[in-house]
């Protein structure tokens, strides 16, 4: 582990359960992954309610994964294998609260917990390296949190610290570079607030993909579903036909290729109303025909 930083060394596990109040704790260290539709950075950055009963729940119908001398560090994935650290908590009480989240219209059972205030200033700047192993999202065995890496100790919030919006009219970037300013907080800003037409260019074979958003979240949700799965489970063609194209390359050749060769620009953008939406819709078309993305390209209708 030489040259590597530890995060049982910058946030002091051993200091941590020598001191008399703490004596006797677990440690454990809870990686949030996104299930489903729904998105722990999302909901994170909306400042959502049911943020923190989701990462304090009990994390199963059956059997509880709480204990009561847990000394939850919680993280989210903001990047593949990259995990923000958001608060560490003692339970006091595990599985005690009850919450109705809007995910799923759900009863969500969750602990009584306390922020430990000592470990705040990490909050939003502390990232690390780890791979979640099987079906595994949260671990105690001191084998595996003693060795996980911090990859990056920022002075200041992650999801400032990227890039300036570029603008509109000059936004055409890879998979991967997309997605390393996707939580930044003025990205999301100018993309949700607007309907948008956008370009999918596959640079390995040269195919095009033309599609319009027009939903809740404006180009960010659309795109944002892209980033995830590499196509949207509910999109429509011309408010009719899903994109199966896309899902075909995902099945076939798995999200990967996606990530290496897909390119994602905006072509037109329109205010957010439903006026903006027909706009939207009446110029998808445009672009097909212009663009020849039905007959040479991914556009399936």
């Amino acid at each position: 582990m030489e040259g590597k930083i530890l995060l049982k060394d910058i946030f002091q596990f051993d200091d941590l359960l020598a001191r008399p109040e703490f004596k006797g704790r677990r440690i454990k260290l809870r990686f949030n992954k996104n299930w489903g539709d729904y998105n722990f950075v999302v909901d994170y950055i909306n400042q959502s309610d049911d943020f923190l009963p989701w990462i304090l729940s009990d994390g199963s119908e059956k059997k509880s994964r709480n204990r009561n001398d847990d000394i939850q560090f919680q993280f989210i994935e903001v990047e593949y294998h990259k995990w923000l650290f958001v608060g560490a908590y003692l339970i006091k009480e595990k599985d005690s609260q009850l919450k109705k989240v809007a995910y799923g219209n759900r009863d969500v059972k969750y602990a009584l917990a306390e922020r430990i205030e000592d470990y705040d200033k990490y909050i939003e700047k502390l990232v690390v390296d780890h791979t979640n192993t099987g079906q595994s999202w949260f671990y105690v065995d001191r084998r595996r949190t003693d060795f996980v890496e911090v990859a990056e100790i920022a002075n200041r919030s992650y999801f400032e610290k990227t890039i300036d919006f570029p603008g509109y009219e000059n936004l055409s970037m890879t998979y991967e570079k997309l997605k390393t300013h996707w939580n930044n907080r003025t990205w999301r800003e100018h993309l949700s607030t607007v309907y948008g037409v956008y370009l999918i260019t596959d640079t390995k074979t040269g195919k095009l993909y033309v599609g319009s958003a027009y939903g809740e979240n404006g180009v960010y949700g659309r795109w944002s579903a892209y980033l995830n799965d590499g196509y949207d489970r509910l999109e429509l063609e011309d408010n009719k036909y899903p994109n199966k194209r896309l899902k075909e390359i995902v099945d076939k050749k798995g999200i990967d290729y996606i990530k290496k060769h897909f390119q994602y620009s905006i072509l037109e953008i329109f205010s957010k109303n439903e006026l903006g939406k027909q706009k939207a819709l009446n110029r998808e078309k445009y672009w097909k025909k212009v663009l020849q993305s039905r007959e040479f390209g991914y556009n399936a209708n």
